[in-house]
C-alpha cells in the first residue's frame, strides 16, 4: 500500500492537476520502453514473439498496449524519420484560456508561462513569466498571450492567503489553442478538479485523466521486488504504464503529432529518472553490504524487466523541448556507468554524454550535468573547461559559464 501511495503522490505532480508535493527518489512505480541499457535503439515495438513491427499511429485506431502480452515491459513509439524537425505552425497565433471558477470564489486565477524551458529542481533563476487576465466577468477570467510562435509549458495557479496554489502545473499549449478550464472544488482543501473544452483540449484532457485513471483502477498488481530483491514479471509499473499509455493513445486523435510526441518524451523521461534513480539506491545498498552476488543479479533482473527507448522515434526538437527528456538521459547514463564499474564517475558519464548524436541534446544534457550533478571542485573544473569547447548552444554555453563564475573555477 505504500508503494502505491508514493507513486500516486509521484503522478499528482506530473499529471498537473493537483497542488505540487514532496517528490521521493524511491516513490517512482512506472516506466517504458523498447531498448536495454546495454543495446542500442531500434525503431520498433516487441510483440509477444519479440518480433518488429512497425508502428504508424495515424494509420490505426488505437495502438494496444504490449503489457499484458510480453515479458518485457513495451512502448509502442511514432514511425518518425531521425532528425526530424516538427513545425506546428509556421506564422505566430495568439492562445486563449478562459478560467472558470466556481461562485464565490475569492481567489484570482494567473499563468506562469516558462519561455526557456522547466526547471525540474525549481531553482528561483528558472526563466518564468506571470501573466495575469486580461478581463474577467464574474468568475470568468480571460488570458490571451499574443503573437506565439511554438510550444511553451504553463502553470494555472490561484492566489491564496499565505501561498499561491498551484491548480495545473506543466501543461505545454501550442500556437492557437482556446480553452477554457472550469475549476472545481472539491472535499479536500486546495485540491480542485478541472474540466477541458474547446479548440486543441484534447491533449489537456488526456494529461488530466493521468491521475484519475490510476486512482480508480480497481485490479490488483504484484509489487515491485519479489522477497529476494528481483523484479516482479506483472507488477503494478506494468499496470500503471499500460493506463497512461493507453490514454495517449485514446486522444491521439484529437491531438496535433507534436503533442503526441511530447507527451511520450515526458512520461518516457519523469518516470524513467525515478525508477532508474530508485535501482541506483538499490545498487549501492548492495555495494554496501559487499553483496556482489545481490549486485549482478539485481542489475540483470531490471534489464531483464525493463526495456528502455532512448526517443530515438520521437523526433529530435521534441526531445529537446521536453521537460524531463535530458535527465532521464543522465540517468540512464549513470546507471549503466554504475553497472559496469560499480560506482559513477562523472568523468566517465560525461564522456559518454559527449557521445550523443543529438546535439542540441547533447548541449542540453551536459548543462544540466553540471548544473544539478557534478561539483566543479571536485576535478578542479578540468571536465567544465572542456565543455567550454564541446558546447555550441549559446543558452547552455551561458549557464556553464555562469557556473565557472559562481565557483570561480
Amino acid at each position: 500500500m505504500n508503494g502505491v501511495l508514493a507513486f500516486l503522490i509521484l503522478l499528482s505532480n506530473f499529471c498537473l492537476n493537483r497542488p505540487a508535493m514532496a517528490e521521493s527518489i524511491n516513490a517512482a512505480k512506472l516506466i517504458t520502453i523498447a531498448t536495454p541499457l546495454h543495446q542500442s535503439a531500434k525503431r520498433f515495438m516487441y510483440n509477444s514473439e519479440n518480433e518488429p513491427q512497425n508502428i504508424n499511429p495515424k494509420k490505426m485506431k488505437q495502438m494496444k498496449s504490449t503489457l499484458n502480452r510480453t515479458s518485457k515491459l513495451a512502448l509502442s513509439r511514432v514511425n518518425a524519420k531521425r532528425n526530424q524537425v516538427v513545425v506546428t505552425s509556421p506564422a505566430k497565433k495568439n492562445v486563449v484560456f478562459e478560467i472558470v471558477l466556481e461562485e464565490g470564489t475569492i481567489s484570482r486565477p494567473f499563468l506562469v508561462v516558462y519561455e526557456k524551458g522547466i526547471d525540474p529542481h525549481r531553482l528561483s533563476n528558472t526563466i518564468k513569466t506571470e501573466i495575469q487576465p486580461k478581463s474577467n466577468t464574474g468568475s470568468s477570467y480571460i488570458f490571451e498571450l499574443k503573437g506565439q510562435s511554438k510550444p511553451l509549458y504553463f502553470s494555472l495557479l490561484l492566489t491564496g492567503y499565505l501561498m499561491d496554489i498551484t491548480v495545473a502545473r506543466e501543461f505545454h499549449f501550442e500556437p492557437g489553442d482556446d480553452i477554457k478550464i472550469t475549476v472545481h472544488k472539491t472535499d479536500v482543501s486546495n485540491i480542485y478538479d478541472l474540466d477541458f473544452s474547446g479548440r486543441a483540449s484534447g491533449k489537456y484532457r488526456c494529461q488530466n485523466e493521468f491521475l484519475y485513471a490510476v486512482e480508480t483502477d480497481t485490479v490488483k498488481v504484484s509489487p515491485e521486488f519479489t522477497k529476494d530483491n528481483q523484479y516482479h514479471k506483472d507488477n503494478q509499473s506494468f499496470r500503471y504504464t499500460n493506463l497512461l499509455y493507453d490514454l495517449i493513445e485514446k486522444y491521439q486523435p484529437e491531438m496535433s503529432d507534436y503533442s503526441y510526441h511530447l507527451l511520450h518524451a515526458d512520461v518516457l523521461g519523469h518516470m524513467g529518472r525515478h525508477l532508474l534513480t530508485d535501482l541506483q539506491v538499490k545498487l549501492h545498498d548492495q555495494l554496501s553490504k559487499k553483496d556482489i552476488t545481490g549486485f549482478n543479479a539485481l542489475a540483470k533482473s531490471f534489464s531483464d524487466q525493463y526495456q528502455f527507448d532512448d526517443g530515438r522515434n520521437i523526433p529530435d526538437s521534441v526531445l529537446l523541448d521536453s521537460k524531463e527528456y535530458a535527465l532521464f538521459m543522465i540517468e540512464r547514463i549513470k546507471t549503466k556507468v554504475l553497472i559496469d564499474f560499480e560506482t559513477v564517475s562523472y568523468a566517465i558519464v560525461y564522456e559518454r554524454i559527449k557521445g550523443e548524436a543529438n546535439e542540441a541534446l547533447r548541449d542540453k544534457m551536459i548543462a544540466a550535468l553540471f548544473k544539478y550533478y557534478v561539483r566543479l571542485e571536485d576535478d578542479n573544473g578540468s571536465m567544465i573547461i572542456d565543455a567550454l569547447a564541446v558546447v555550441k548552444d549559446k543558452e547552455c554555453l551561458d549557464i556553464l559559464k555562469k557556473l565557472i563564475d559562481y565557483q570561480e573555477v
